[in-house]
């Protein structure tokens, strides 16, 4: 497995068990889901730049392929991450507190 796919392969696995959790119903519960949330958008920034920063330069002259993407997999998954963030910590800013008998 290569290094880009193990960066892959940990994000989603960190995203998962995050997913659930990203919308917060409570005072208490919306202040663990913004953490949750934070770490979902650090890790697609990180992942980002893991990306940029590992790219191998572009391939000139004879005998280099027509065209090849700048958009990878990690990139991809990088700003899933980041904006499922981002969506998360809008929802809980929006959503109103749910009042429990306790």
């Amino acid at each position: 497995m290569g290094k880009p796919r193990t960066f892959a392969l940990v994000a989603l696995l960190a995203c998962l068990p995050l997913a659930t959790g990203c919308f917060g119903y409570n005072r208490s519960a919306k202040r663990w889901a913004y953490a949750g949330d934070t770490v979902l958008i650090l890790g697609g920034g990180g992942l980002i730049a893991s990306d940029v920063l590992a790219s191998e330069p572009p391939c000139e002259g004879m005998g280099c392929p027509s065209f090849e993407s700048p958009i990878t997999g990690m990139l991809v998954a990088g700003v899933v991450l980041a904006t499922a963030g981002l969506i998360g910590i809008l929802l809980n800013a929006t959503r109103p507190e749910v009042k429990t008998s306790r």
